[in-house]
């Protein structure tokens, strides 16, 4: 138990390089929600079909209408750059290359483990979410999207306990502090935006639960981009220890 995840996962292709799919799954979301946000405004606010909110379109409301083949072009690209980035940020934690932390504890090894199968599946419900949403298919539209932010939910939690102990243990690598306090502030930001998202549609306040969904996914976008924060190796510098000098910083 002790090597869970290094002895599954061994360097197979440039670490140095990791850092790119947490930017493009962060990038390629952001732009797909502008464009559907650009549309909609540009077509005059339209209402369309089926939509629940009268005041603000959820977001499958109007990736379900004309513009669904740039839905399902930008939840693929940020399906499988989002798995990379889940596996980017979990292997550079036990890779001898970049902090080689192989010995941690096991019940954290087998936790990355567990947020890697929580973003893969997360990521095959977006593709077919995106694939099957469509505005007469509301069940399996329910299921699907339950598939998403479940898996989203389950891999950003593990995720937070896995890196939890450089945030409030001693400091391990310089820099990298900063980096998961900010990616946990986003974590309890898109959970207070869910729950609040949750409460005011199902209690009927529409235009408020319509923009908070907004937020919530806007907000998704810079929590993937935080994670070139955890994953981003500088040419010529090794990990190092705070107050241990004979070391250059891997993060700064």
């Amino acid at each position: 138990m002790a090597r869970i995840w290094h002895r599954t996962f061994r360097d197979f292709f440039s670490i140095r390089r990791l850092w790119l799919f947490p930017l493009l799954a962060g990038f390629f979301w952001f732009l797909t929600l502008t464009i559907l946000m650009i549309r909609w405004l540009s077509l005059g606010r339209p209402q369309y079909p089926g939509q629940m909110n009268p005041y603000v379109p959820f977001v499958s409301d109007i990736a379900a209408q004309t513009f669904k083949p740039v839905f399902v072009v930008g939840c693929a690209a940020t399906g499988v750059t989002f798995f990379g980035a889940v596996f980017a940020v979990h292997h550079v934690r036990y890779s001898p290359r970049f902090y080689g932390l192989a010995d941690d504890a096991p019940w954290r090894q087998t936790t990355s483990l567990v947020a890697l199968v929580a973003g893969l599946a997360a990521a095959v419900s977006l593709v077919f979410l995106s694939i099957f949403d469509t505005d007469d298919a509301h069940v399996r539209h329910r299921h699907l999207l339950m598939g998403t932010f479940g898996g989203l939910f389950v891999s950003a939690v593990t995720t937070t306990a896995v890196w939890w102990d450089q945030i409030w243990g001693p400091a391990v690598f310089v820099g990298l502090r900063k980096w998961c306090l900010f990616n946990t502030f986003l974590v309890l930001c898109q959970f207070g935006c869910g729950v609040a998202f949750v409460a005011l549609m199902y209690n009927g306040y529409y235009k408020s639960s319509g923009i908070l969904e907004w937020c919530l996914t806007y907000l998704g976008s810079f929590w993937l981009a935080s994670f070139v924060g955890f994953t981003m190796f500088r040419e010529g510098y090794e990990p190092r220890i705070e107050e241990e000098d004979e070391r250059q910083p891997l993060l700064v």
